[in-house]
């Protein structure tokens, strides 16, 4: 396969693109620099190219600007939105309008198309979009960008990710130093459901849309057993053999992030519904063996 991936310096992107190489297919990475190696092209979002996706077998959209590295002010969330919203509609327009459409585009999304605070309802991809907040209509319109691919045939499927656990990025690096020192907190009222996946599930499951003829539409990528904070808090504790007595509450999290605390840590009690239905399955299907995964990969195991 020839692949194409926008977002391959992100954390899904770069274990992808190794997991991509390892088995044989031809990668090409999409990058907003000057090209510094074979498998890197140059573009420009604000004028797609078609002629850059042409006859690659699938189009892989990861980019977005992170959510956990800055403070959300006017002016970040602006990126946050452009990042997502312009890039999709880029890499359509390119699908569309290549002399050969690549026959799939598999486009990041997220799971707070949901809403913030879902409480103990149970969300399939069934479920109604949520309302209120930055996230939920930014994630809306991020998957809406992509409809010029699906007019002109081109199979599309949405990402509506969870929480990815690795030692590499994300929140498993942030949270390991206190936990090992026995700071280890529940962030908020603990009763907060989060949905998670590990990165090798996220990594396979992007593989998985990608070739199977039949998938299109949005997608949970979210391990199938959801847990409380407070159970997430204390499966983190037992894997590095400390507890975790402490809690930060919202109001705290306010004063340290901002708006990004209440917008991605509300309750969204995620299911795999039509990814599990499709035929794949989790190899890390509960906390413990993600966070398992996790700090093996941290110690440098494997």
């Amino acid at each position: 396969m020839l692949v194409v991936i926008a977002g391959s310096s992100g954390l899904i992107g770069g274990a992808l693109c190794t997991a991509y190489r390892a088995a044989g297919h031809e990668v090409v990475r999409l990058v907003r620099r000057p090209a510094q190696s074979p498998d890197e092209e140059q573009w420009d979002p604000g004028r797609p190219d078609p002629h850059l996706v042409d006859r690659a077998d699938a189009v892989i959209n990861l980019a977005g600007a992170p959510l956990g590295d800055r403070r959300w002010n006017a002016r970040y969330r602006e990126l946050i939105a452009s990042s997502r919203i312009g890039t999709a509609s880029a890499l359509a327009a390119m699908t569309a309008r290549a002399a050969t459409p690549p026959p799939v585009l598999v486009s990041m999304s997220g799971i707070r198309y949901y809403g913030v605070e879902r409480g103990d309802e149970e969300l399939t991809e069934a479920s109604a979009a949520g309302t209120g907040g930055f996230l939920p209509p930014v994630t809306a319109r991020w998957e809406a960008a992509t409809r010029p691919a699906t007019e002109a045939g081109v199979r599309v499927c949405h990402l509506r990710t969870a929480l990815v656990l690795s030692a590499a990025g994300g929140l498993v690096p942030r949270l390991l130093t206190p936990f090992r020192f026995g700071l280890g907190a529940t962030l908020g009222s603990g009763r907060a459901y989060w949905s998670f996946l590990s990165l090798h599930d996220a990594v396979e499951a992007v593989r998985f849309l990608a070739e199977c003829p039949e998938a299109e539409g949005p997608y949970n990528l979210s391990a199938p057993a959801p847990l409380r904070a407070t159970d997430f808090t204390q499966a983190l504790a037992s894997a590095v053999g400390r507890k975790a007595w402490l809690r930060l509450p919202v109001w705290a999290l306010r004063i340290g992030v901002g708006q990004m605390g209440p917008e991605v840590l509300g309750s969204l009690r995620v299911l795999p519904e039509r990814l599990s239905a499709a035929g794949f399955r989790f190899r890390d299907a509960d906390i413990e063996s993600a966070l398992r995964v996790a700090l093996r990969e941290r110690s440098g195991t494997g």
